[in-house]
Formats: C-alpha cells, structure tokens, sequence
C-alpha cells in the first residue's frame, strides 16, 4: 500500500492507493500527537510507503513518522507544482497527485536531515540570526557617528580601542542620543555574550564528530563553519559526484544549451545559501594560507577577476571537501599549527558550555514584565 499526505498546520487529507493505483480510501485527520498515534497504530502491521510535500508541518509529520519505522519520502513542492500544471488544486487532489507520483517513482524527493544535522542547524542559524542582529545595531551606531561627523580611527570600531574612541566622542551628543548610544551599545555587548554561549554549546556538539576535525585542517574553517558545512551536508554519501555537490552548494555556473550553443553565466545560487557563504568566506582565508590554493586563484584572477575567482575557488573548495569527507582524509596543504590551534580552541569552548537553561524562570520574567506594562496602560 502507498499514501500521499497533504498536511496543513491543522488537518491532513490522506490517500490510500493499492499497487495498481486504484484508491483504496481517502480520509482526514487532525494534525494532532493523538491523531499521529492512531495512525501508527492503524498501519503499524503494514507500513506503507508514504508521500508528503516540505514544509514546516510536513517536515514535523515526515520526522514522527520516519522515527517510528515508517519509509517516509518528502516531496518539493516546487517541482511538484511542474509536475501538474493544473488549476484544480484542493486538499484531496494534492494528496492523490502525491501518491501517485510515488507509485509512478517519478516523486521529486529532498532530503530528510537525520535528528543530529537538524539539531546542529538550529544552532548555527540561531548563531548566524544574532550576528545579523549585532550588525544591524553597529550600522545604527555608524549612522549617529557620522551624523556629528565622527570618525572612529580603528580597524574594528567596536574592538578596544574604537570603543574608546567612541566613549570620548559622546560629550558631542545632546542627551537623547546618548541614552540611545548607551542602550544600544548594552545590547551588543548583550548579543556578543549570546554568540560566545551559542558558539560554545556548538563546540560540544560537534567535537567528537570525526568529520568536523577533518574540515578543520583547512585553513578558513574553524568550528563553526565546519558545523554549518556538516549541518547542510548531512550524509555526503547522498551526492554520487563532487559536480553534484557543487552544484547543491549553487557554485555552478547556470547553462544555456541548445544546438552548437553553449553559453555558461553566473552561478546559480541554488541551494543553502549559509553553506555558500561559508565556502566563500573560507576561500578568502585558503588563498593566502594555503599555497595549492594560492596558486589556484592566481591563475584564474588573471582572467576573471577578483571577485569571480574567489568564487571559483569556493567552487573547487567545495568539490576539495566532498573528497575529503568521502575519503576520510586531510586537507592536502594542512598547518599543523594552525589546526592544532583549532583544535584547542574548540576542545576550550565546549569545556566552557552552559548546557543549564531555565525556560519557567524566562517564562515568568516575562509574565511579570507584561504584567507591569498592561497595569501602566489601565491605570494611566
């Protein structure tokens, strides 16, 4: 027996479909832990081959199930959206266009994330959503700097001495901007911390993963680039080439082809753009650090350019690591040093975890403070 699934935050329509497509029944329930239960209880003797489409609910549902013996494929749904150019689109159609795709095996699958890169990737994009946070309150800080034609004369304004400098520049400020300028400086200094705490419980997370040790033999990736790079991979088994995983980092150029023509433009940027970002980042530290990628980058800067170069050397990073993690080997120009520094760096942070958290006494100080301000409101 197959079953298409169309889940939706509330209610699921399923379709049951025998070996030679015929509906067997098509029902609903509610997307519910209880609902979830019966149905396992119901097709525990059989265990169905089941179809749904991604997204949040559907990613949840493709979870339970999986982790409860079921073969569960999960479907993108842009692709299934080409699939049938129809206008008829109502929750019982979906789950039937669904099933039988399966049936047909013509179903466009996408990966389902083993528990251990879903969990690792919840902390490096919370870890990269407070970077994004401190940098919109720097920008803020530059805009009333420059509004009194303040310049900061330091590499890093917010290392010690611009945040001397920018202590002796607040008598040119009137009042207000200095209260602004004292809130907004606590709360970097706040999200600075939060980073340094995230950063840590992602070193103890991932130091006893033998293929974050690898990656970090390359110049340009320290801890936390190698727990992005393995958040997104997964299982590198799952890309049957280098030109494969390249391609699902969208560092391949996109192509045009028809006939005797052949024309290649930018990259497509297709894929995770977190895993990109990082290849790129790791490929300006490569290139001065390791001379193969020097070498590598000379010869195609000479042609393209700077910034397309670096590209192009994201691109043979990438392929570089899909090698080394498919063979369990080093990089080939490793700094022992370097590495080692790594190594320590990592082994310090995850010592220094907090792994203690209290969600009710968070919960409280919340309630209390919406307490006090909902009070103010009735009574001014």
């Amino acid at each position: 027996m197959l079953i298409g699934m169309d889940v939706h935050k509330r209610m699921v329509n399923i379709t049951e479909m025998e070996e030679d497509g015929s509906v067997k029944e098509n029902y609903e329930i509610e997307n519910s832990e209880e609902a979830w239960n019966t149905f396992v209880e119901r097709y525990s003797s059989i265990k169905p081959e089941i179809a749904l489409e991604q997204s949040t609910s559907g990613k949840y549902v493709a979870k339970f199930l999986r982790n409860r013996g079921f073969s569960v494929h999960l479907a993108d749904p842009e692709k299934i959206a080409l699939v049938f150019n129809s206008p008829k689109k109502n929750d019982r159609e979906d789950s039937y266009k669904l099933v039988k795709l399966l049936r047909l095996g013509e179903l466009p699958e996408v990966h389902i994330p083993s528990e251990y890169s879903d969990e690792l990737k919840s902390l490096v994009r919370y870890r990269k959503s407070l970077g994004e946070e401190a940098t919109a309150i720097k920008n803020k800080i530059h805009a009333i700097l420059s509004l009194h034609g303040i310049t900061v004369d330091a590499t890093d304004i917010f290392g010690k001495k611009g945040m001397r400098e920018i202590e002796g520049s607040f008598k040119k400020m009137n009042e207000n901007e200095k209260i602004i300028m004292d809130d907004m400086l606590k709360r970097i200094a706040d999200l600075l911390n939060r980073e340094r705490e995230i950063e840590n419980r992602i070193a103890l997370a991932v130091k006893e993963d033998k293929r974050v040790n690898i990656l970090m033999t390359i110049p340009g990736i320290n801890v936390y680039s190698a727990a992005v790079i393995i958040s997104e991979i997964d299982d590198i088994s799952r890309f049957p080439t280098k030109e494969k995983f390249a391609s699902y980092a969208g560092l391949v150029p996109r192509q045009d082809q028809s006939g005797n023509r052949d024309i290649r433009g930018h990259i497509t940027k297709r894929g995770p753009s977190m895993l990109r970002f990082i290849l790129v980042t790791a490929s300006h530290i490569a290139v001065k650090r390791s001379v193969k990628m020097k070498k590598k980058y000379l010869s195609i800067v000479r042609r393209v350019g700077k910034n397309r170069a670096i590209v192009a050397v994201a691109r043979i990073l990438a392929e570089i690591i899909f090698t080394m993690l498919k063979n369990n080997s080093e990089f080939m120009d490793r700094i022992d040093s370097l590495t080692e520094r790594k190594m320590r760096s990592m082994n310090q942070k995850a010592m220094d975890a907090k792994v203690s958290y209290n969600i009710a006494q968070s919960v409280k100080l919340i309630r209390e403070r919406l307490l006090t301000k909902t009070s103010e409101q009735l009574f001014s």
